[in-house]
């Protein structure tokens, strides 16, 4: 594939440079914040080489590349850059007109969707940390397993602190992604969220009550939280282009800035914080109720759907509940779980599809995609290059992920560690991870058994050749 060549069609079939705010990926996907929505061309987009799929949720527009992103939003980010193009952040509304009972439907699924969308966004660029430093934690438990004595070396200490940096410093990158997203200046809303986590200001709450002018900073831990920077970031963009309007353009570069990393700071410790604190501890709270109270079933019932949320790119939406479970309570028994039994279940699924096709180049290819479902944790290419377009797969998926689910609740897996939702990432389940391995091993077997007694439209061996 000619990385260049498909960037510049997808820049091109996306209304230009001029029409894109921003250039990102996650792990499988190129990620494009469009300013204009009907200046895209997704149904030619999807028709690109190398493309496996295409998600256009709000503003964002994702497309899927699996293992081939990286080379292609490299040559996509060179062209923005090259064009000189800056994020403005803001795309004027349309003025408001009158609706019917179905239009302020529609309206509501709108701005759900939005949101959505922006948590995505937002989050997108924390992940990779996220999972690196997950996965760090599981390479030094595996190294301690095996040699006891490495927990007293200096390296591992270091390491342990390389390890915990994404999640104590999560306000911070979330600030940026924010920022980001916005369009805003992202400084100003990191350094807010960094004073959130100084040292100094931690030790300031647990000497006694503290003040801002008179106003009363709550006592909350903001290190490994995610809603209270989310909340600290929309604040400081709205205040900076507020400033930018009223003062005058000979002082904005000295007073803008100042004012508004001033009175973000203010509303954060005031409000904004335990705000964010608060709900993210209910929503979380909430989800470690239905799982208690509604047992395995909750856990099938989130893992079947998450072949649905993936699709649309929802399953981001979650993740700042599940970060934040394992910042309190400290464990995940909901989330992790069934992030990875679908990973499982698509390889499964996979797997049920090489068993029964009769076309040997196809048969190699699920058994490749397989692989990469349970071994990298990368679903996307197996999603749309395969299941999905079999369609019964995906019954198959939703089998394999609601036993897996049910037996993951009933044998109390429980992650303890935030990692990658790949096989390799058993480690992170501690004590439990017999338990997550049954289950992991159920919803790849029942996935494969079910999708190979369903059949499917088998691809003919000279569509192959």
């Amino acid at each position: 594939m000619d990385s260049r060549k498909v960037a510049s069609e997808l820049i091109e079939l996306s209304g230009g440079t001029s029409n894109i705010k921003n250039v990102t990926h996650c792990s499988t996907r190129l990620r494009f914040i469009i300013k204009d929505k009907s200046a895209v061309e997704v149904e030619a987009i999807k028709k690109c080489e190398g493309v496996l799929g295409v998600v256009f949720t709000t503003d964002e527009l994702q497309m899927v590349f699996g293992k081939n992103v990286i080379l292609v939003y490299t040559e996509a980010s060179k062209i923005y850059e090259a064009a000189g193009n800056k994020a403005d952040g803001v795309v004027p509304d349309e003025a408001p007109a009158k609706k019917s009972g179905k239009a302020e439907k529609k309206s509501a699924k709108t701005i759900a969707n939005n949101v959505v969308g922006f948590v995505s966004a937002s989050v997108t660029p924390l992940i990779p940390g996220l999972v690196s430093g997950g996965m760090l934690k599981v390479f030094l438990l595996l190294a301690t397993l095996a040699y006891p004595a490495f927990k007293d070396a200096s390296a591992y200490t270091l390491l342990s602190q390389l390890a915990n940096v994404p999640f104590y410093f999560m306000p911070v990158f979330v600030a940026y992604g924010v920022a980001k997203k916005l369009g805003s200046t992202p400084l100003y809303a990191m350094s807010v969220a960094a004073a959130l986590v100084y040292p100094d200001f931690i030790s300031m709450l647990k000497e006694g009550p503290v003040t801002i002018f008179m106003l009363p900073v709550t006592k909350v831990s903001y290190s490994s939280t995610l809603l209270p920077a989310l909340l600290i970031g929309i604040f400081a963009c709205y205040c900076e282009k507020f400033l930018t309007k009223i003062i005058p353009g000979i002082l904005r570069t000295v007073l803008v800035g100042a004012g508004t990393m001033i009175l973000t700071y203010i509303a954060g410790v005031v409000v904004l914080g335990p705000l964010g604190d608060l709900v993210g501890g209910i929503v979380v709270k909430f989800f470690l109720w239905a799982s208690a109270t509604f047992g395995p079933v909750a856990i099938a019932l989130l893992a079947s759907a998450m072949p649905w949320l993936v699709m649309t790119g929802m399953h981001h939406a979650v993740t700042p509940f599940m970060v934040q479970a394992f910042a309190d309570p400290g464990y995940d028994v909901f989330f992790r779980p069934s992030y990875i039994l679908h990973n499982m279940a698509e390889g499964g699924a996979c797997l049920g599809v090489a068993l029964r096709t009769k076309n040997p180049e196809f048969r190699a290819e699920c058994l490749s995609l397989a692989f990469g479902c349970i071994v990298a944790g990368v679903t996307e290419p197996a999603l749309y290059g395969v299941n999905l377009p079999l369609k019964r797969p995906m019954l198959g998926i939703m089998a394999g992920t609601a036993v897996g689910g049910i037996i993951a609740g009933v044998l109390g897996a429980t992650a303890y560690v935030y990692g990658y939702s790949t096989i390799l990432a058993l480690p992170i389940f501690q004590q439990t991870m017999w338990a997550m391995a049954i289950a992991i091993v159920a919803a790849i077997v029942v996935s494969a058994l079910v999708t190979a007694s369903l059949g499917f439209e088998d691809r003919p061996v000279k569509a192959q050749k």
